[in-house]
């Protein structure tokens, strides 16, 4: 029993910093969509109006699932669209270091605006996000299995 309270605990508290993560994301980039897809251009992948589109986008996605996951009806759908956005962002960060782009990755709104290239912190930073929202999915989905039988 005591077991099962550590990791409900522990699942809280990666809930609650893969929130705090995608909302101290998504509010910069808000605040500010034409820095943001200025980063986004950088990658040197989009159109300058697909850019802008994503800049609009993105960050609102990004606000949305970081509040779902704390909400107990949207944590299972905003815990998948989390992983897969990490997948993209880990997929970008690793193109853009394997192509020697120095730039400053735009995960957290315009830094400041020194283009110092944090590609290989991001692929880390983002590993790591990327198992702690597996673990907390495969957990979710467990449970609901569990719920069910």
């Amino acid at each position: 029993m005591r077991r099962n309270k550590w990791f409900a605990l522990c699942r809280l508290i990666l809930r609650l910093v893969l929130a705090g993560v995608f909302l101290t994301a998504a509010l910069p980039k808000i605040q500010n969509p034409l820095a943001f897809a200025e980063s986004i251009q950088a990658y040197q992948i989009l159109s300058q109006v697909s850019s802008a589109c994503l800049a609009l986008t993105l960050p609102w996605l990004e606000l949305v699932v970081g509040l779902g996951l704390l909400t107990k009806p949207l944590r299972r759908c905003s815990g998948i669209i989390i992983f897969l956005l990490l997948v993209i962002f880990i997929a970008l960060h690793t193109y853009a270091w394997s192509r020697g782009l120095d730039i400053s990755c735009g995960c957290f709104g315009r830094n400041d605006g020194s283009p110092i290239s944090n590609s290989l912190e991001s692929m880390l930073r983002n590993s790591a996000l990327l198992l702690a929202i597996s673990w907390i999915v495969i957990y979710d989905f467990k449970q609901a299995d569990h719920l069910t039988d």
